[in-house]
């Protein structure tokens, strides 16, 4: 069976690529002010589904301009590393990671899906040495900076699971998110995970007759 989990607010308590990108903003002052500068039009964007990619575009665009495919990757390495070692306001969610690793034991495969850029995702996911096939967005160079190429949110997940070769339905789905409707109602079990009474008023908006909340 296939179980689908999205990645941040699901198995990460907190917005890795937000976490990522403010790290390397704030630690060099011209992309500090032109982040600033930029803000309040791209933050608006990012909150509205039709302009988000091209909100995050801008925010990414700022945070890795100058950087080439091997010093983004060495840059995701780093978080992963700070991640690991603790230093970071981010953590694996508890019972997240028990029901990734109960579908482990039951044989079930395991995709994480998400809209961190593959990237980032990759990096963070690596080192839990675990069989797990990883999702993302894709980013591409422009003008000497990164952005987002395929944007892995709402139907493009369903798209990109589609594509790598896991169909149109899977048995489970897990996310915090009512952006990923179109996951869920393609799973056989749908689920909505947080704070208890967050997830069931999700739940109830989401009007999914197979669909369960679940307190994480």
């Amino acid at each position: 069976m296939l179980a689908v989990f999205d990645l941040d607010g699901t198995l990460l308590d907190g917005d890795s690529t937000a976490l990522w990108l403010w790290g390397r903003v704030r630690r060099s002052v011209p992309r500090l002010l032109a982040a600033l500068l930029v803000a309040p039009v791209a933050i608006p964007m990012v909150i509205a589904p039709p302009t988000r990619r091209a909100g995050a575009s801008i925010l990414l665009w700022i945070a890795t301009a100058g950087l080439s495919e091997p010093k983004l990757r060495e840059s995701c390495a780093e978080f992963a590393a700070g991640f690991q070692a603790k230093a970071l306001p981010l953590r694996w969610r508890g019972p997240g990671m028990a029901t990734l690793d109960e579908h482990l034991a039951h044989g079930d495969e395991v995709v994480v899906v998400t809209a961190a850029p593959t990237v980032l995702a990759q990096a963070l996911i690596a080192p839990l040495d675990r069989p797990i096939v990883v999702l993302g967005t894709s980013l591409k160079r422009r003008a000497a900076g990164w952005v987002a190429d395929v944007h892995c949110r709402n139907q493009r997940k369903c798209q990109a699971l589609a594509e790598a070769g896991h169909g149109k339905r899977w048995a489970y789905a897990y996310t915090d998110s009512l952006d990923d409707l179109p996951l869920l109602r393609a799973a056989d079990a749908p689920m909505i995970v947080g704070c208890g009474k967050a997830a069931s008023r999700r739940l109830s908006r989401a009007r999914l007759p197979n669909g369960r909340a679940m307190a994480w």
